[in-house]
């Protein structure tokens, strides 16, 4: 009887311990919105031609095949850094389109399983809100990530990525 309490006890310690150290990265989400003094169907045609993303004032290229579910992208960055994206919905009714990150280039965007989606909202006042939302994990996926690649930096990276693009969008669909 003692034995078997005894073995319950190890068992149930090894569990417990083992998942404590198997804690990996959460999900991080950021999401930004910017209103446009343009009407939606002006800013929509802009941002619903996935080959051609250059809103982002660090985006020196865009090359895709075409604007069609499952096309695939390449931005290039001043940097010399490239991502290369796939998108994943496009939603003319709901003015919505979606890509996944398949490939990227750390220094850029730290990222892993990057997925965002752009919304593009009419307001009466023929304005424009443009809600750009993405979720991912670090750029580090095991336990103690070098700071480059933690939760913080790679959230920060793709705020500022965000940000840059959405004002970038604003510039290009008031100026038109």
């Amino acid at each position: 009887m003692h034995k078997n309490k005894f073995l319950l006890l190890l068992i149930l310690l090894f569990f417990f311990s083992t998942t404590l150290y198997a804690h990996g990265p959460s999900r991080q989400k950021v999401s930004e919105k910017i209103q446009i003094n343009a009407e939606s169907s002006k800013v929509w045609e802009i941002v619903k031609n996935f080959k051609d993303f250059k809103w982002n004032s660090e985006i020196t290229q865009c090359s895709a095949s075409k604007n069609s579910v499952g096309s695939e992208r390449i931005i290039e960055f001043s940097n010399g850094s490239k991502v290369k994206q796939k998108l994943e919905k496009l939603d003319e009714n709901k003015m919505m389109i979606g890509w996944r990150i398949v490939e990227t280039d750390n220094k850029m965007l730290p990222v892993n399983s990057y997925a965002a989606k752009v919304f593009v909202k009419n307001n009466d006042d023929d304005t424009s809100t443009i809600n750009y939302k993405a979720g991912f994990y670090r750029g580090f996926m095991g336990n103690d990530p070098p700071e480059e690649l933690n939760d913080e930096n790679s959230k920060k990276k793709v705020q500022e990525f965000i940000k840059k693009s959405l004002e970038g969008l604003k510039e290009i669909a008031e100026k038109n």
